[in-house]
């Protein structure tokens, strides 16, 4: 086993030495064309060729100097002969403070199938209802009833779910109710 190991970290560092020494010997990192990867080109190939003799100026007066071509950019915005659209607005509403919910605690599930049979039963109800992990547990999921705007409506929501729901029911404060 240790000399597998050893052949192993052997063959590793014989790798990568032979990688540094083609790094080295083939000028630095491999450069992308557009034909694939290529390698990088001699300093001799990539120098911009020397410039012809001009012909000899003509016996008359000697022409100005072009100026170099000016790049012709435009003005940032939108396109010519499109109005600007206006700035979309945003509308930031303020936190909802001092609105308290109330829901009630139907039931805490290891599975989350058999809490979905209970959301099932209890929207065939007709109640509002949903599923959370259970913040203690998270391997536990819980179904809720509500939100209700106060806690006499969550009583009486519970009173008409006895019947339906064979165990205590109970009613808790909601910090973030799922609308309804």
């Amino acid at each position: 086993m240790n000399q597998k190991i050893g052949r192993g970290l052997a063959v590793g560092a014989i790798l990568i030495i032979l990688l540094v020494v083609l790094y080295y010997f083939l000028g630095g990192p491999w450069k992308i064309g557009p034909s694939g990867i290529t390698a990088p080109r001699p300093p001799e190939a990539t120098a911009p060729a020397k410039p012809e003799p001009a012909a000899p100026p003509a016996a008359t007066q000697p022409a100005p100097p072009e100026p170099p071509p000016a790049l012709q950019t435009e003005p940032a915005g939108p396109p010519k002969g499109l109005a600007p659209s206006p700035e979309p607005k945003v509308t930031v509403l303020p936190p909802q403070a001092g609105q308290e919910k109330f829901g009630i605690l139907a039931g805490s599930y290891k599975k989350y199938g058999d809490a979905g049979k209970m959301l099932a039963k209890l929207k065939k109800e007709g109640k509002p209802a949903f599923i959370q992990r259970d913040p203690r547990n998270v391997n536990r999921y819980q179904v809720w009833l509500g939100p209700f705007s106060s806690q006499s409506e969550a009583e009486d929501a519970a009173k008409s779910l006895k019947a339906v729901i064979k165990k205590p029911l109970k009613i808790e404060p909601i910090e973030n109710p799922v609308p309804k």
